[in-house]
């Protein structure tokens, strides 16, 4: 919770039936379902076994500074605190259902965003060791007119405890519910558009948030940095405001991000970038409760791709004609 706040997120926690079972009870679906649609933010607690989700840690934390040591590596919005990563896809021993295919996630994604989801986005969000003092302003993962029903959500995936030392992202709770593009920022010099290549242009909507619309939004419900912990799974309507934070500690704070879209909405061009070396994982025998919308590299080739990195969520009704 954040200090001068008594809002939080709300928390989902799993009884021992429901994990026996690999589902929520109805009633506490009703309560995930009430917090994602009252607060656009809902912490599923304890979905995914500690063990592996240090694993993976380990790993994302070596490539980390494998990365920050490299000069052609690119910062999230071209700042030094942040860089966005590829989980390891290609080590068999890292891959996990709990984590691609928890069942809890895909449940809720059903029920919120409607059957069949589809999985087309992931990336991992490293706020980088000792770079306090640097943040992103308050945005929407938008620059178009979206719309005003749930067609996306993020489970974004701790690998180690969130807190507000650590940089745990700012969240505006609420703020999706009623939010449009009208709300955002309008590009109007050649600086506002640096930290946004090729998304729009001078008099086009950035993802910012406007400060009057900030202004009166904090006297309704100020924003927060909720903690969470290993094992949790934080899920965003990507409608809802929000901010990465600085990370004042000494170790990367680095969560995975799935996203999920809803069958209703009309987005071709966004797909998971995989290794076919993986397919029999990634596929299955068939994902009754999500469609695995991908593209298939080779090992090799999967390590050159940068595709990943452009979240494009624009309807099909929108592109110019």
């Amino acid at each position: 919770m954040s200090i001068g706040s008594t809002d939080d997120a709300q928390s989902i926690v799993l009884s021992d039936q429901e994990r026996l079972e690999g589902k929520y009870s109805p009633e506490t679906l009703a309560k995930v379902l009430g917090a994602l649609h009252q607060d656009g933010l809902v912490v599923l607690k304890n979905v995914i076994p500690v063990e592996t989700i240090d694993k993976i840690n380990t790993w994302m934390c070596d490539d980390a500074d494998r990365r920050i040591r490299d000069p052609t590596q690119a910062y999230n919005h071209g700042i030094k605190s942040n860089i966005l990563q590829r989980p390891p896809l290609t080590e068999p021993e890292l891959l996990s259902k709990d984590v691609y295919f928890n069942p809890f996630v895909l449940q809720t994604a059903n029920a919120y965003l409607g059957h069949r989801p589809i999985w087309n986005w992931m990336t991992a969000n490293n706020a980088l060791a000792n770079t306090g003092g640097t943040r992103q302003p308050p945005h929407k993962d938008s620059s178009f007119d979206h719309p005003l029903y749930p067609y996306f959500f993020i489970a974004n995936i701790p690998l180690c405890d969130f807190s507000i030392e650590n940089g745990s992202t700012e969240f505006w709770l609420g703020s999706h519910s009623h939010t449009t593009q009208a709300e955002q920022k309008v590009a109007e010099t050649e600086e506002d558009l640096a930290s946004y290549p090729g998304l729009t242009e001078i008099g086009g909507i950035i993802p910012p948030i406007s400060e009057e619309a900030k202004e009166e939004r904090r006297k309704i419900r100020p924003p927060i940095q909720p903690a969470c912990g290993r094992g949790d799974v934080m899920i965003r309507d990507l409608r809802l405001w929000h901010a990465g934070m600085p990370n004042h500690s000494n170790a990367h704070r680095v969560m995975l991000g799935l996203g999920y879209m809803s069958p209703h909405h009309p987005n071709y061009y966004l797909k998971v970038h995989l290794p076919s070396s993986q397919e029999k994982f990634f596929l299955g025998n068939g994902r009754p409760d999500v469609e695995v919308r991908a593209q298939w590299y080779s090992d090799e080739d999967l390590a050159k791709v940068t595709e990943d990195v452009n979240f494009y969520t624009k309807p099909a009704y929108l592109e110019k004609k």
